[in-house]
């Protein structure tokens, strides 16, 4: 079935398999094409724009997701967990002379927010949608880490610092997409390896310099075995002043455009369509995800079966849509932030719901619309008669709308994957926050006068105020960051912590797929002296340098 997006304006396809997902979970089909979709559910999510207010009850001055301008109380983590205030003492009556989404709002303003989404952490106060963290400091959606920084997606590390995407892995620095690493830097899509530098898609390596798609090598630069002394020689003419480092950076680049790649950074896989992707079966614009079966549409996701368009949707969830920020819940229909939920819709921040409409902060319940509990008779009768009233006004099945986000759009991780200006937001009915946050000229040292490697550096840096090259702000060296470049004998940063952000995330590939044939022509394979025939969907675009393989000549060539 095509369609044109009410949004964009754009075609877009509607399989016959959605539309028996869409009859299976009792929902009518989207009338936004994927992307705009997506964009709609992470305008929901903001992780990295932090501001300093106080908490509303305890005054305690804290680190906040919602500037001081905000309308919605903010709460510190203690005082929202505390037994100082009950969410169902906001219970609004029904009123069906109103929009549903104009009573939702009513509630929103009023339930109070959690300034960041962190729990069991230790020393962690800088980071959010985080847990279980040990002395971190401005790391996001991340688990199970000590002793890192500035770093989005990484679980179970230690010691790694600007990282993205890293999985069990150990001072590592300016890694992306790396699994099970040790003292590597500046590598991508690397696994099982030790002291890494500028390499990419290595397995079972150490002690390689400028090497790619390797397995089993050591001592090795642009694949190529050397001695160690000859190894340490060209690393430490890499690190020996910061110009050096960038114009390594500038090789790598430059190497790795021309490099082989497979067409889907996917092991485990059958039937799906995506990119970063793990043991995942039968799906369609699948990214960074594993474990998943009969799941499409989605991103950053683990272990969940049957659901479409998700994001950041985590562990054991079953049969739900149009969801972010989802932990073990299932049957569920267009929320933010629900955890361990069962048959809710149109809620946020709910913790152990079952039944649930239009709920805000309920941390235990059942049968509930607007934060208000009715008996199961009365509930489901209050319920058919609301899906008739969003029927009827056209607002059945989709998203909250974009105006009912509680942050701009260029606060949230949508902007961070549709980067649209503020005309362009508030044509899709996005917010957008004037704000700005840092502080510019205020710095003691200029760019071109800071040190240019590490030995040259005294803990008086700690002291000073530094500018970032691009956009100007101000940022500081912490004694954890001063520490770490002096061990890993690494020139001090140029940018401030947003901007090295930005520059890992233009290193992976978009979560776009085009059609494209496998370009290999070695008469060595399987396809002979013809070029190979196979056919796929890949993030990499047609007008980029890299040589596209399909699974199979990949293997032959690589393993």
């Amino acid at each position: 079935m095509q369609k044109t997006c009410q949004t964009c304006k754009k075609d877009f396809e509607i399989r016959k398999e959605d539309l028996i997902f869409y009859e299976q979970v009792k929902t009518v089909p989207p009338l936004d094409c994927p992307d705009c979709r997506v964009m709609k559910r992470l305008a929901f999510r903001n992780e990295r724009t932090f501001y300093k207010r106080s908490c509303d009850p305890c005054k305690k001055d804290i680190i906040s997701l919602y500037p001081k301008s905000s309308p919605y109380p903010i709460y510190c983590n203690t005082c929202w967990w505390s037994d100082k205030w009950d969410p169902k003492s906001f219970a609004q009556d029904y009123d069906f002379k109103k929009t549903f989404f104009e009573q939702y709002r009513e509630l929103q303003i009023k339930v109070p927010r959690l300034a960041l989404m962190m729990l069991n952490s230790v020393r962690s106060e800088y980071t959010n949608g985080a847990s279980d963290n040990k002395d971190c400091y401005l790391i996001f959606a991340a688990e199970y880490n000590e002793d890192c920084m500035y770093s989005r997606l990484i679980q179970k590390c230690k010691g790694c610092i600007d990282c993205a995407f890293i999985h069990q892995s150990e001072l590592c620095y300016e890694c992306i997409d790396v699994r099970e690493c040790f003292k590597c830097m500046f590598c991508q899509e690397c696994q099982s390896s030790t002291d890494l530098i500028f390499c990419y898609n290595m397995r079972n390596s150490n002690n390689c310099i400028f090497c790619t798609n390797g397995r089993n090598l050591s001592n090795a630069i642009f694949n190529v075995k050397y001695s160690k002394e000859e190894y340490e020689k060209k690393k430490n003419e890499i690190f020996s002043s910061y110009e050096n480092l960038e114009k390594a950076k500038k090789e790598f680049k430059d190497l790795k455009s021309k490099t082989i790649v497979k067409y889907a950074s996917a092991t485990k896989c059958n039937n799906v369509t995506g990119n970063y992707l793990h043991n995942c079966y039968d799906g369609v614009r699948v990214f960074d995800t594993t474990g998943t079966k009969n799941c499409s549409y989605m991103a950053d996701t683990e272990e969940s079966i049957d659901s479409m368009d998700c994001n950041n949707f985590y562990y054991k969830n079953e049969l739900c849509y149009n969801m972010m920020g989802v932990l073990q819940s299932s049957k569920s229909k267009n929320c933010a932030y629900v955890f361990y939920c069962n048959e809710v819709e149109y809620s946020e921040n709910c913790h152990n719901l079952a039944s649930g409409i239009g709920c805000n902060a309920i941390r235990k319940g059942q049968y509930m619309i607007l934060n208000k509990e009715y008996s199961k008779e009365d509930f489901y009768k209050i319920k058919e008669q609301i899906d008739e009233q969003m029927k009827k006004d056209t607002t059945y099945g989709k998203f909250f709308p974009p105006e009912l986000a509680p942050f701009g759009f260029n606060e949230t991780l949508g902007y961070e994957y549709f980067p649209i200006n503020e005309k362009e937001a508030k044509e899709k009915g996005f917010n957008w926050q004037e704000q700005v946050t840092g502080t510019y000229g205020k710095e003691t040292i200029k760019e071109p006068e800071m040190p240019a490697t590490i030995g040259e550096v005294t803990e008086d840096i700690l002291n000073q105020v530094l500018v970032c090259k691009d956009c100007k702000k101000n940022f500081r060296i912490t004694k954890g960051e001063f520490d770490f470049y002096k061990r890993m004998n690494l020139p001090l940063p140029h940018k401030d912590f947003e901007c090295r952000h930005q520059d890992r995330m233009k290193k992976r590939n978009p979560r776009k797929l085009w059609h494209r044939n496998c370009m290999c022509e070695l008469k060595t394979h399987q396809h002979g002296a013809q070029k190979c025939a196979n056919e796929f969907e890949t993030s990499y675009s047609p007008d980029r340098k890299e040589i596209v393989y399909c699974e199979t000549c990949y293997q032959q060539e690589v393993s």
